[in-house]
């Protein structure tokens, strides 16, 4: 995945590339208060940020309702 220019612009780039593969994710730079089964997603941006991603409620919702695994 290519970078992000400006830091202000990191977190959307972030969502826009999940996207991209097909996943509504959300992206924090604090770790999810609950542990899910997606393990440590987090990604360290070029400018020194951690960001954690995770899919959304509606996207699992839409992963259980296809029956992904």
């Amino acid at each position: 995945m290519a970078e992000s220019a400006n830091h202000k612009d990191c977190r959307q780039f972030l969502i826009d590339g999940m996207a991209k593969l097909g996943v509504d994710a959300t992206v924090s730079t604090e770790p999810p208060i609950v542990q899910s089964p997606y393990g440590e997603n987090s990604f360290i941006c070029p400018h020194g940020t951690r960001f954690w991603l995770e899919p959304t409620s509606e996207q699992i919702a839409q992963w259980a309702k296809d029956g992904a695994r």
